[in-house]
């Protein structure tokens, strides 16, 4: 995760003392939002995850890793799998395990080494920042204006509905929740 220096230049602006006094207080915060945009876990914790599978798919979406140290279906070790970043094989980090065969509503047990290594992407590394952001922004309330005729539009969602909107590309490039579609239940792909 940045740290403040980093978090400054991704924002563009110093930090304000706000967010300078309350850095990890704010960071915690906007990560468990882009947590809960992404539908996955930012928690670089070691160890064993337990994950459903789908019904008749191969393809078994995870969080984020950069290396297995065992993968397991119903309690039993399995090698018939590979590890892909959305539909590729090759990268620095992991969101998927694909296995051979299609599973049919198993468990499957992922010991891994968590996160994206040493750094966020990009992209994801700036939507981070302005969730960071959110917490002493000032957006405007005003949606749209004319001069002729005078006519104003005030903004009828949050701040956070804003940042969103603005990184919809990003969010649907990470989100897993649309792909984790189980027994017809369907996610939003954000929502805050």
């Amino acid at each position: 995760m940045p740290d403040k220096e980093k978090m400054a230049e991704l924002l563009g602006r110093p930090l304000t003392s706000a967010e300078d006094s309350n850095f990890d207080l704010y960071l915690d915060i906007a990560v468990g939002r882009l947590s809960n945009l992404l539908c996955f876990s930012f928690d670089t914790a070691g160890g064993a995850r337990t994950f459903p599978s789908r019904d008749g798919y191969r393809t078994v979406y995870v969080d984020p890793f950069t290396a297995t140290t065992s993968v397991t279906v119903n309690g039993e070790a399995r090698t018939d799998y590979a590890k892909k970043q959305n539909d590729a094989y090759n990268g620095s980090w992991f969101n998927s395990i694909e296995f051979d065969e299609p599973l049919c509503g198993e468990r499957v047990e992922l010991n891994a080494t968590w996160g994206f290594g040493a750094t966020l992407p990009g992209d994801l590394a700036l939507l981070l920042a302005a969730l960071f952001a959110v917490n002493e922004a000032e957006v405007s309330d005003v949606k749209s204006k004319k001069i002729e005729d005078f006519s104003v539009t005030y903004r009828d969602d949050t701040k956070l509905d804003q940042v969103a909107d603005q990184h919809k590309d990003t969010i649907v490039k990470y989100a897993v929740c649309q792909r984790a579609i189980r027994h017809g239940l369907v996610r939003p792909v954000y929502s805050l």
